[in-house]
């Protein structure tokens, strides 16, 4: 393995170390119905007063230092078609159905772009509804950037990913073996049919708000959520739920699997807010849902490879999607 990429399989476990706590005292939570003690300084008593030993757990609900991105009851600091985003329950909300579909459509934070960082929020969805937040991402309309995905071929395929899981997807092809079905040509067309079925706001209206980059995944199905799905891009699922992967040119290698979709089942909240974190720092994006890491994406490929880009939510399918208590920390 070349140098550059032990530097970064370091910084991703450093990630990892970083939210550790946080993961144990979610699970001994959960397993004890009793919230998780803070941890003293008396543990590491003589050793640099507490921090050369352990670490306290993460707060989930400790917003110091962070920034507020949702006010709860207005759609300010956000740009999107208001005809389908809107507020409810103190959520940002969207419902596509057949007879009001919405195709793809997104949300876009207006606040700047954002490089190195942590973001914490938490959704829920209903019926067969996909969303997303994205994150280091672009407007596709927009022809001053930078970095834009190249063309819909490449990306290689996972090597070593067991079927169903870690396949690039891809626009508008089946995708590599391993695929999710579904997910690699685009999620929509899966909703329920209806009598009068509507039309979704055509690609004029869309092209404004449109966006390509890296996305944090959710169904309300559990089938994508904590999953690095690149949208706009011909490698899709990067790295699939439960799974680290390390992406250079032309290829994508499975590192470790960290959970199956029974444990994954098991942590997620149906019809429920999950609480969501994703750190990205460098090359490396790393997922955790209700205290769970979910998945870690290396991204050595400079081909595709965003350091910076756009805040964003994404929905299609149909069904009910709510995102709250949306806050963010530069790093």
């Amino acid at each position: 393995m070349r140098q550059t990429n032990t530097r970064t399989i370091i910084r991703a476990m450093g990630a990892l170390s970083l939210l550790a706590p946080w993961a144990s005292a979610q699970q001994t939570s959960s397993q004890t119905g009793r919230a998780p003690a803070a941890q003293t300084g008396a543990q590491g008593a003589g050793r640099g007063g507490g921090f050369g030993r352990g670490a306290q757990p993460f707060d989930y609900e400790d917003n110091d230092g962070w920034i507020s991105l949702f006010d709860g009851q207005t759609l300010n600091g956000w740009e999107g078609d208001t005809r389908y985003w809107g507020i409810k329950d103190g959520s940002i909300y969207v419902e596509p159905t057949c007879e009001k579909p919405t195709g793809t459509i997104y949300l876009v934070w207006q606040g700047g772009e954002v490089s190195d960082f942590m973001l914490k929020f938490e959704s829920k969805g209903t019926g067969n509804v996909n969303g997303g937040v994205q994150y280091r991402s672009y407007l596709t309309a927009d022809n001053n950037v930078l970095l834009k995905y190249p063309g819909r071929g490449g990306g290689g395929a996972v090597v070593g990913a067991p079927a169903g899981r870690g396949g690039p997807g891809g626009l508008g092809g089946p995708g590599a073996p391993g695929a999710q079905a579904g997910r690699g040509g685009g999620r929509g067309g899966r909703g329920p049919t209806c009598t009068n079925p509507g039309a979704p706001p055509s690609t004029e209206e869309r092209a404004k708000f449109n966006m390509a980059g890296p996305q944090f995944d959710f169904d309300a199905n559990n089938s994508f959520p904590g999953q690095y799905y690149e949208q706009a891009s011909a490698r899709g699922i990067a790295a699939s739920p439960g799974s680290i992967v390390l992406a250079e040119p032309g290829q994508r290698r499975l590192l470790a699997t960290v959970a199956d979709k029974a444990t994954r089942d098991s942590w997620f909240k149906k019809e429920d807010y999950n609480q969501f974190l994703l750190i990205a720092k460098g090359n490396v994006s790393t997922m955790f849902m209700n205290g769970h890491l979910i998945s870690v994406f290396i991204d050595n490929d400079p081909g595709y490879f965003r350091p910076s880009g756009k805040l964003g939510l994404e929905v299609e399918g149909t069904g009910g999607y709510y995102t709250r208590n949306i806050f963010l920390k530069r790093m």
